[in-house]
């Protein structure tokens, strides 16, 4: 507003200026003109102009609008968020409950039924008759098995002797030690001793070669036998002839 007033006035002072110049050069005095009534002339023209120049400031001024304030936007409201309780009367819903995992089970280092008493082994120090021997169908003949006791615990009078697997030369699967060795009852076999079984036997009377194997069991009935675990078999293996 204020630079379009600047415009205005300086275009109404070029026009008084222009005004006042040609009144100038228009009315050059004469040698016999008076030099008082030119000064009066001039001071005519200026007052005339600034006169009109006064009017022309107030009729612009009444012409332009009066400025209004722009409306500023108010700013949004910053919505917080909050906590919002829950009512009284309602429970939050509660997460499952996840089952437990079950106890990883136990491998043992050993089977249950085989050399479940890592104190207990034995080792072969002779047999007779040996592996590969030929008999006739039905023919008896007498197992022996001298056994070291090469564990830390004691055989006793309680042990077996136990029919594991494959053909069986003899009338039972079970004997007890005091009855097939020279284990006596009361006795028992330490570390280092000698167990001494003879059990009487029948050759089959299928010819081919036949394998009957063996294992002894403490009093518990756990199976054991050869190797440094305890846990291997011995057998006696016999050729029946045609």
């Amino acid at each position: 507003m204020h630079m379009k007033k600047s415009t205005l006035t300086i275009l109404l002072l070029l026009t008084m200026v222009s005004l006042v110049l040609a009144a100038c050069g228009g009315n050059e005095p004469t040698p016999t003109e008076d030099p008082q009534s030119q000064a009066d002339q001039i001071n005519a023209i200026y007052t005339q102009a600034a006169e009109t120049l006064q009017a022309e400031i107030a009729l612009t001024e009444e012409a332009m609008p009066e400025p209004t304030a722009t409306p500023q936007s108010s700013p949004t409201p910053q919505v917080i968020a909050t906590n919002t309780p829950l009512p009284e009367d309602e429970t939050p819903t509660a997460f499952p409950t996840l089952p437990s995992l079950p106890t990883p089970t136990q491998i043992p280092t050993q089977p249950a039924a085989v050399g479940g008493r890592p104190c207990l082994r034995a080792e072969i120090a002779f047999e007779s008759p040996q592996d590969g021997v030929t008999k006739s169908p039905g023919e008896s003949f007498v197992k022996q098995w001298n056994l070291s006791n090469s564990g830390s615990c004691e055989w006793t009078d309680s042990f077996k002797l136990i029919h594991v697997r494959g053909p069986n030369f003899t009338d039972s699967t079970s004997f007890n030690l005091v009855d097939v060795s020279n284990l006596e009852e009361g006795e028992t076999i330490p570390n280092g001793g000698l167990l001494e079984i003879r059990v009487s036997m029948e050759a089959p009377s299928t010819p081919g070669t036949h394998r009957s194997v063996w294992m002894l069991a403490d009093e518990s009935g756990l199976l054991f036998g050869l190797g440094t675990l305890g846990d291997e078999v011995f057998w006696v293996e016999i050729v029946v002839s045609k």
